[in-house]
């Protein structure tokens, strides 16, 4: 009879503690798949940045305790919470504990002012006068329709197969969803940073569902309960089904499958039905964006990203030497002094031309007058005597 591993026991009861602190106990078979394998990746990623912090599980969970009572408060007024919280403890708060948690529990980068954690690309810094509910919405902001812009878009353009083929971008994958869907572009090569936790995004909806069924949550209240606003966890789960789409696009998936392999991914990207939503508000719902206006009425978090990235899979900036030695050529200095020397060229034919049609119609006129003591027209004669 097999023995379960203690170290293997020790982690799993860690990992539920926390579960349970954040998002409350598991509602059991309302899942469908248990919550801790659904969140297997994102433990790992909590426990390599608790390592990294030095911070202790009575601490981790006291933290996430006074987040969730108060996310209307100031950081200042945490703090000061945690510490009545924390009398007759054998552990003394630091500041950096706030902001390792929100990276921790909402996968949210935010920078320590003594600590080199905080996100890889993006890296904002929670204010010591700020609450968490006017950081996150100051981190993730929505962006309005312009106006006039009607441009034609496809959204086919954005899938992750198309944009490997067509434009040489490659598949970065984050643990910071402030990073998702940025767009790098070097000397040689471009990078799209993909979030790289549906596995997480599925149980914060679940525990969100619960309490409201319509997800008609604000900012505070999903804080509240342990979560991210609905709406930026549900156009991010859009997100993902637009760069690997479930239905129609073999070479995308094929690319998904591939990266979950060789980066041990959220096994949860695999799922048939991870990003499509049950159930549609208006019809417009259920059709993709033609334009721009309506990519940012439908994707108001992530439409600036978005449509950078359309941007560039419709005018791809050239990495290869020949892409480079062709847009070079589409350069407007180098289009102005093509133009002028065809000019040049096409000048010099038309003097050339002239010449010889001007040479032409003399030997005609000679020849027709046959009169040899006209100038110049008696010298083929003379040498035909000779």
């Amino acid at each position: 009879m097999s023995t379960a591993d203690p170290i293997e026991l020790q982690s799993h009861h860690y990992n539920s503690s926390i579960a349970d602190e954040i998002w409350g106990p598991s509602p059991g078979n309302e899942y469908p798949q248990p919550r801790l394998e659904m969140l297997s990746s994102f433990f790992v990623h909590f426990e390599e940045e608790q390592r990294f912090e030095k911070a202790i599980e009575q601490e981790i969970l006291l933290t996430i305790r006074v987040l969730k009572q108060h996310p209307e408060r100031q950081k200042l007024e945490l703090r000061a919470d945690y510490e009545r919280e924390a009398i007759g403890t054998s552990y003394t708060p630091e500041g950096a504990i706030f902001d390792l948690l929100v990276r921790c529990v909402f996968l949210t980068a935010c920078s320590s002012p003594l600590a080199l954690g905080g996100g890889s690309i993006f890296r904002p810094r929670w204010k010591d006068s700020e609450s968490l509910e006017r950081y996150l919405t100051r981190v993730y902001p929505t962006s309005k329709a312009p106006n006039q812009d009607l441009a034609t878009f496809r959204l086919g353009k954005l899938s992750a197969g198309y944009l490997q083929l067509f434009a040489n971008i490659q598949i970065r994958w984050t643990n910071n969803l402030t990073d998702h869907l940025v767009l790098l572009k070097g000397d040689g090569w471009k990078s799209l940073y993909v979030f790289r936790h549906p596995g997480f995004i599925k149980v914060c909806l679940d525990v969100l569902s619960v309490d409201d069924e319509n997800l008609a949550h604000t900012t505070l209240e999903a804080l509240q309960l342990g979560c991210l606003p609905p709406d930026l966890l549900k156009e991010t789960l859009s997100s993902l089904d637009i760069l690997f789409p479930v239905i129609g696009d073999s070479s995308s998936r094929a690319i998904l499958e591939k990266e979950v392999q060789k980066h041990q991914l959220d096994k949860y990207f695999l799922s048939l039905f991870y990003a499509r939503p049950r159930e549609h508000e208006r019809p417009a719902d259920a059709l993709d964006p033609t334009d721009v206006r309506s990519l940012y009425e439908k994707y108001p978090y992530w439409a600036d990203r978005l449509f950078e990235l359309w941007r560039e899979a419709d005018d791809p900036t050239p990495t290869t030497r020949v892409e480079r030695w062709a847009e070079a050529r589409r350069n407007p200095r180098f289009t102005y002094w093509c133009t002028v020397v065809s000019i040049m060229i096409a000048i010099s034919f038309g003097i050339v031309a002239t010449a010889l049609a001007a040479v032409q119609v003399w030997i005609s006129w000679c020849s027709w007058i046959d009169d040899p003591s006209v100038p110049q027209c008696g010298y083929k004669r003379n040498s035909n005597m000779g």
